[in-house]
């Protein structure tokens, strides 16, 4: 029989289990492993400090308004959309700062973040998931990038660190079957939620995090007046973003394993049919005043308009009141570029197979080229 996995949600003791767990490391794996011990040994008394001070005011925190969740599989416009209805200032959310000091920020304050974003201006640190722009600790961040910030159980990140466990790790209907494993899920999720209310002083809280996509009837035991909006988008494209993620990104800084390009491939595949699967199963228990559904091609060609769509069929905020930030925070994207990635004729073929069945809109081969094949590779604009 093989061997339940069990969870600490210690944070050391957390990832030294899934570190054995999880079999062989990569010949850099030591390195960035060190840097993982590290950070949590440093954020010890920090922990402590937040438990003592902080504990009882956030777990008294009420959510008066439950939150808008921003769903769909990453490289899908999910974080452009977050950014543009996070300018509306009265919405709260999850920052990068929050996200990279999760036990700290609240001690760290405004000008420490500000200090710590000069010298991440000047030095150019940049945001390798991004097309590498110069990383914002302002904007908003993910909550399981929160969660595995502090080697929590209950993270779907785990997947990025230890990929070969991926399997298991990224379906979360193998753990979410199991009722304790979801109970404590939930009590992690709602401390997280209560956290953020508390840091945006009661604010409506807007937050992204693709995980939650596979999620929904759990947030909604949680959250039931919860609203959704769901960005899907050509699935070639979503996968040669997330494979240019892997590659550049999360093998390089984070990962402490070796893959493969078809075990890549295979990881982004399983994930998308999967994730989406969830999403298409579990979405009629969303009202349907609570969801909208929306096409990133069209998100991006008609921006300003499809996020007064949201806030109407959503009947979030007065829109008019927000004009202006949202105007600012579009402009500001305009920085950001987009490249060109190419796919083998046979690597198109199988990804092509393998995500038709979730497609909604019509695979282009080219676009923005007249969807003309330039033999025998295919290119595909992705961010």
């Amino acid at each position: 029989m093989k061997k339940r996995f069990h969870y600490f949600n210690i944070p050391l003791v957390e990832l030294t289990l899934r570190l054995f767990q999880s079999g062989r490391i990569s010949f850099k794996g030591p390195l960035v492993l060190f840097s993982y011990y590290l950070k949590l040994i440093l954020a010890l008394p920090a922990t402590f400090f937040l438990f003592i001070f902080y504990s009882k005011k956030i777990k008294k925190t009420k959510i008066l308004k439950d939150p808008v969740f921003i769903i769909g599989h990453y490289r899908s416009g999910t974080t452009y959309l977050h950014k543009l209805i996070a300018s509306d200032k009265r919405f709260g959310f999850l920052s990068n700062f929050d996200s990279v000091f999760p036990n700290s920020n609240i001690f760290l304050g405004k000008q420490v973040q500000r200090f710590m974003q000069f010298l991440v201006n000047k030095l150019k640190i940049k945001n390798p998931f991004f097309n590498n722009s110069i990383a914002q600790l302002g904007d908003p961040a993910e909550e399981d990038h929160f969660l595995i910030s502090k080697a929590s159980a209950f993270s779907a990140y785990w997947r990025f660190i230890f990929p070969l466990r991926s399997h298991e790790w990224l379906n979360g209907s193998k753990q979410f079957g199991d009722k304790k494993y979801c109970e404590q899920w939930k009590r992690e999720y709602l401390d997280t939620v209560k956290f953020i209310t508390f840091k945006n002083k009661g604010r409506q809280l807007v937050l992204k995090n693709p995980p939650n996509t596979e999620r929904i009837k759990y947030l909604l035991e949680l959250f039931p007046n919860a609203k959704f909006i769901y960005l899907f988008r050509n699935p070639i494209d979503v996968f040669c973003s997330m494979k240019n993620v892997w590659k550049n990104a999360i093998l390089k800084l984070y990962c402490l394993q070796n893959l493969s390009e078809e075990q890549i491939d295979e990881i982004v595949l399983e994930h998308f049919t999967y994730l989406t699967g969830q999403y298409e199963k579990d979405k009629k228990l969303i009202p349907e005043e609570n969801l909208i559904e929306v096409q990133y091609e069209e998100f991006e060609k008609n921006t300003f308009n499809t996020v007064r769509k949201i806030y109407s069929k959503l009947n979030l905020h007065d829109f008019d009141e927000t004009v202006d930030d949202l105007l600012t925070q579009l402009a500001k994207e305009k920085q950001y570029h987009k490249f060109k990635h190419q796919l083998s004729e046979e690597t198109y073929k199988k990804v092509e197979e393998r995500l038709k069945k979730y497609n909604k809109i019509k695979l282009q081969t080219q676009p923005g080229n007249n969807n003309k094949m330039q033999h025998p590779l295919k290119d595909f604009i992705a961010d």
